[in-house]
C-alpha cells in the first residue's frame, strides 16, 4: 500500500471540499447581501454632551429620531417622509443641505410644540368655563 498516494488523494479531496464550501459562501454573499439594506439609512447624527447623540434614521418611508447614550438607545420621534420637505439624495451629498434639514426639522418640532400648547390651553380654558 502506497501511503504517499493515499495522503495525496486525501489532501486533494479535502482541498476540493473546502474550495466548494468557499465558492458557495462567496456566491451566497454576492447574491444575498445581508449586510446592507436600502430600507434603513443613517441620515445624520448630532453629538451632545456626556457621549449622548441624536440620530436621524430613514426607516422605509419614515424619518425616525433616536437618542442614544453609551448604555441605551431611545425612540424620540417619527415623521413620514411626505411630511418633511427635503431631498434625501441632496442631504447625503451636501453639508449645507444637512444644515437646512436641521432647520426644517427644528421648525417642525416647534410647530408640534405650539400645537400641543394650544391644545392644552384650549383644554384648560374649557375646564374653567365649566
Amino acid at each position: 500500500m502506497n501511503y504517499m498516494w493515499e495522503t495525496f488523494k486525501m489532501a486533494f479531496y479535502l482541498i476540493l471540499v473546502i474550495g466548494f464550501i468557499l465558492a458557495i459562501y462567496y456566491f451566497i454573499k454576492k447574491r444575498f447581501n445581508f449586510t446592507t439594506t436600502k430600507e434603513l439609512k443613517l441620515i445624520d447624527s448630532l453629538r451632545l454632551f456626556n457621549g449622548e447623540t441624536v440620530y436621524l434614521v430613514k426607516v422605509y418611508n419614515d424619518i425616525v429620531m433616536l437618542g442614544g447614550s453609551k448604555e441605551e438607545l431611545n425612540f424620540l420621534k417619527s415623521w413620514p417622509i411626505s411630511e418633511i420637505d427635503f431631498d434625501l439624495k441632496e442631504l447625503e451629498e451636501n453639508e449645507t443641505a444637512k444644515v437646512d434639514f436641521k432647520e426644517k426639522l427644528k421648525n417642525i418640532i416647534d410647530q408640534n410644540k405650539n400645537i400641543s400648547k394650544n391644545k392644552r390651553n384650549q383644554n384648560s380654558g374649557s375646564d374653567q368655563d365649566e
